[in-house]
This record gives structure tokens, C-alpha cells and sequence, in this order.
């Protein structure tokens, strides 16, 4: 069943030859306008190793400049190319932001990148994106020396696209195109990989090539990391370090599922229905818990630096939720990815006691210590040989003190900290919101 299911999945996602020939026209027109200006182009990435899904829009085109070009010239100089490349083929273009700033293309439905990186041994590499094209050349060696590899790829990148956890993007926290050829070289095939991660821990080490001598020296480099992957091309870089452990569980949890019972739906879930407003309303009342929520309206910035900020903001809001004793069941995040986004929270406790006890020194600790509790606290008294005072909380209702948050914005992100207007909303008032992106958002946060 699992082979059938396999072939059949191979003939939807594998490019046709009209594709390849397609693709082949938009990168040779884009790469001669990229000589025409004196540069030197490579292809680079899943389109260089035949690697792509059937639909997948995205060339990556690298204009490789000498080591003695310095850091700012080879920006300035890779991105103008860029701008006028697309100026050229009439195309709309913006610029995007990883290490360095590079191009995105917008020409015949394709998105192009075109990104300045140097041309240097690995030996040298000056930045992340100068180890792509030894990244590409290293996959493309290995396949051909073993051609099922591709089909292989194939299955497990849109098997991690179907479940959720294909892409590195700060949106996804996912595993990149590079990560799913390394998982396929290491363990032979789709399912092979498959196999091997329902048994992995948080902590698993894989060194595809083989590049350390002992397990030991890998768990002294990377003590910290969910999930090691060395890097083939640079053994002290660990290629999966931008997988979070939720995408680590989810595809665990995904590969265990299909072994028992495969199914097309891994690759191709069935799209969600969005549920009303009043099914919503009805499971949020019957939940006995109160929603609290920042509403953030914003500039549009870059997409990336959003879910990073988004990460951040919520983080510290939650500790400053848990150290005023506000407890939450869930919190998570949601946005448009243009100009708003929201921070929810499920709280398990919403008001509490106006006095709060507070603990000071113990009895037998410096007089001094002792005094300076007691000064402070005007109604101290000992209990089981211990200073206590009981005080009047400063917060004691959860939107109150949501309310300094949105103020102080302590520990947001730098664009939602400086830019963005905030308002809060409180239980069925979080429904006014009827964007379909957000209704499922809310259908999965609430398990319904």
C-alpha cells in the first residue's frame, strides 16, 4: 500500500519537462542580464540539484564577487545589479534581508532571489550565504552517485510541507531544503528518515558525513542544540540549529502516524473549514477561562523580523504575566504578516487578592537585613521563624496590568515596541476580528 501510495505521490510532485524548460528560459534570461552587467551568476539551491517540488516558483541565482571585494561594496554592488536586472525585464522587485541585504524578483510568476555572496573556499567563507554554493555542489555530487536519492527528497520535503514543518523561516522554524537531503543521504530513503526520527530524543546528533570521530566531541560543540545535524561542508556548523523542538514533535509525531497508516492527507491535508463565530463564542464560554488579547496595528516591515518580534514580545509578556502570579492556560500569537498581529492569552487566573504575602529574612539572619524588611513593610509579623508582611498588590486584575505592559512594552520587539498602536480586547470581544486566517488560528488554538 505504502508503494503505491509512494508512486502515486512521485508522479504529482516530480516537475514535468515543460516545467524544467520553463524554468530554464526565466534562469537564462535572468542570468544573462546578470553578464551583461559584468557578474559572474550561479544557480544555486533546490533548482541547481533538480531537487524541486512541481510548483515550487523560487530560483536562487548567487553573484559570486572576489574575497578583496569588501563587505559593504559587495551589498551595494550585488543589490544594484539586482534592482537593475529587474528594471530591465520590467519585473517588480523588493529587497529582502538575511546576513546581508539581496534582491527578490517578481518575473513570469517566479520569485527570484539574487543575493551577493563570495566566491571563497569553505576555508574562507565570510558569510552564512557563501556556503550555499558548496551546499549545492555537495548534494549534487551525492545524487549523482545515487540518482533514486532525488525522488527520495522529493517525498520527504512535501511529506514536511503536508504536516507543517518544511521551511526555515522564522514564520515555520522548520527544516530547510538542505536539511531534508541531508536527513535522506544519511538514513537512504523517505522512509528510511522516517523510521529513524520516530525514535529520535530531543538531542539527536547525525553527522551525515561522517566529519567527527566520536559523539563526545559533537555534544561538547553544541551542548544547547534539540537537534544536531552537521554540516558536510563545515563539521562545526550544525545545519539544524534553526529547527525548533515544536517542529522536532511534530514531525516525530507525523512520521509515527503514516508508518502505521499512510495516507495522501500527509502530503496534501485537506484544506480547513473555518469555523463560525458563534461555534467560537460556544467553546470559549464552556471553557470557564477569560481571553485577554493585544491587538497590534503596524507598519509593514519584513515578514521574518515580524515572527521574530511577535516570538520575543510574547515571551516577555508572558513573564511578566507568571511573575505577577496572572497563571495562563495557553498563550500563542497570530498576523496578517502585513500590518496586524495579536498576542492572545487563555488565563487560568484573571483577578486576584487585593494583599499579597510577601517573605522577608529568616529570624536568625543580620539585624540589619531583618530591619530593612520590616522599614519597608509597615505590617510584618513571624511565622514558622520567618519575616512576612502582607502588602497591598499593586495589580490585581490581569487587563489592568496588560494595560502596563502595552505601555512599558518591556522586552517587545523593536518595531512593536517603537511603531505599532496597541489595543487590548477582552473575551468575545477577541471575535470582532473576522479575518478566515484568524478564525482557524483561533480553531486550533482552541482545539475545536
Amino acid at each position: 500500500m505504502m508503494d503505491e501510495l509512494l508512486k502515486s505521490m512521485l508522479e504529482e510532485i516530480k516537475p514535468t519537462r515543460k516545467e524544467r524548460t520553463r524554468e530554464k528560459t526565466i534562469i537564462d534570461e535572468v542570468k544573462g542580464e546578470l553578464e551583461k552587467l559584468g557578474m559572474e551568476a550561479l544557480l544555486v539551491g533546490s533548482l541547481a540539484k533538480k531537487t524541486d517540488l512541481s510548483g515550487d516558483k523560487d530560483i536562487d541565482l548567487f553573484i559570486l564577487f572576489d574575497e578583496s571585494v569588501s563587505r559593504e561594496n559587495l551589498e551595494e554592488e550585488g543589490v544594484e545589479a539586482g534592482k537593475k536586472v529587474f528594471d530591465s525585464l520590467n519585473a517588480k522587485y523588493e529587497i529582502d534581508y538575511a546576513e546581508h541585504p539581496y534582491v527578490v524578483g517578481f518575473y513570469r510568476g517566479f520569485n527570484v532571489d539574487v543575493v551577493p555572496c563570495y566566491k571563497v573556499g569553505v576555508e574562507n567563507i565570510k558569510s552564512s550565504v557563501d556556503r550555499t554554493p558548496h551546499h549545492t555542489s555537495y548534494i549534487k555530487r551525492k545524487i549523482r552517485a545515487n540518482r533514486v536519492l532525488r525522488d527520495e527528497i522529493l517525498l520527504l520535503k512535501q511529506f514536511m510541507k503536508g504536516v507543517g514543518v518544511y521551511g526555515a523561516e522564522t514564520k515555520i522554524q522548520g527544516f530547510s531544503g538542505y536539511l531534508v537531503e541531508l536527513l535522506v543521504l544519511s538514513y537512504g530513503s523517505f522512509r528510511g528518515v522516517l523510521e529513524a526520527a520516530v525514535d529520535w530524543h530531543f538531542g539527536e546528533i547525525i553527522d551525515p558525513g561522517g566529519s567527527w570521530d566520536s559523539i563526545k566531541e559533537i555534544e561538547c560543540l553544541f551542548t544547547e542544540a534539540d537537534l544536531i545535524i552537521i554540516d558536510p561542508v563545515d563539521r562545526y556548523r550544525n545545519a539544524a540549529a534553526a529547527v525548533s523542538r515544536q517542529r522536532i514533535a511534530l514531525f516525530k509525531f507525523n512520521a509515527e502516524r503514516f508508518l502505521k497508516k499512510p495516507g495522501r492527507k500527509y502530503f496534501f491535508p485537506p484544506n480547513q473549514k473555518v469555523p463560525s463565530i458563534s461555534e467560537i463564542r460556544d467553546v470559549m464560554e464552556s471553557r470557564g477561562t477569560r481571553f485577554l488579547l493585544m491587538e497590534f496595528n503596524h507598519p509593514v516591515f519584513n515578514v521574518n523580523s515580524l515572527y521574530s518580534q511577535l516570538r520575543k514580545t510574547l515571551k516577555a509578556t508572558e513573564l511578566l504575566m507568571q511573575e505577577r502570579g496572572f497563571r495562563f492556560v495557553k498563550s500563542s500569537y497570530w498576523t496578517n504578516e502585513v500590518n496586524l498581529s495579536i498576542i492572545l492569552f487563555e488565563l487560568e487566573v484573571y483577578a486576584l487578592p487585593v494583599i499579597e504575602k510577601r517573605l522577608g529574612p529568616p529570624a536568625d539572619k543580620k539585624e540589619a537585613d531583618q530591619s530593612r524588611f520590616r522599614d519597608k513593610y509597615q505590617k510584618t509579623y513571624l511565622e514558622d521563624g520567618r519575616w512576612v508582611a502582607d502588602t497591598v498588590r499593586e495589580y490585581n486584575a490581569a487587563r489592568q496590568f496588560m494595560e502596563k505592559i502595552t505601555v512599558d512594552r518591556k522586552g517587545f520587539g523593536r518595531n512593536l515596541r517603537e511603531e505599532a498602536k496597541v489595543e487590548i480586547k477582552e473575551g468575545v470581544e477577541v471575535l470582532k476580528l473576522r479575518d478566515d486566517s484568524f478564525l482557524l488560528f483561533l480553531k486550533d488554538f482552541l482545539l475545536i
